[in-house]
């Protein structure tokens, strides 16, 4: 699948914490977002709360593309909450070279 026509759609949810929403889409169709907050306004520094990918596009490279995404405007930092599959994720992306520890 070629992720060629994705674009991403960045939010402001709240200033208490400086909470963020970004949404993934592919052509107009909307495949996913994440929340994500600053950690540091100084160093421009964010850690993703969570990311949600439908279920119909799961597996196809949307949640790695998301995090290409905030990697390439912020510093990003992990909290290590995964759930079982996302630890797995995270573990390949290590691998693949995408995040490091």
């Amino acid at each position: 699948m070629t992720l060629s026509k994705m674009y991403f759609e960045h939010s402001f949810l709240l200033s208490d914490g400086d909470i963020y929403l970004c949404r993934i889409y592919d052509e107009e169709k909307w495949v996913g977002h994440c929340k994500y907050y600053r950690i540091q306004e100084e160093y421009d520094e964010v850690c993703i709360e969570y990311i949600h990918i439908d279920e119909n596009y799961r597996k196809r490279g949307y949640a790695t593309a998301m995090v290409k995404e905030l990697q390439s405007k912020y510093g990003l930092r992990w909290d290590y909450s995964f759930t079982g599959d996302g630890r797995k994720w995270y573990d390949a992306l290590v691998k693949k070279g995408v995040v490091s520890v």
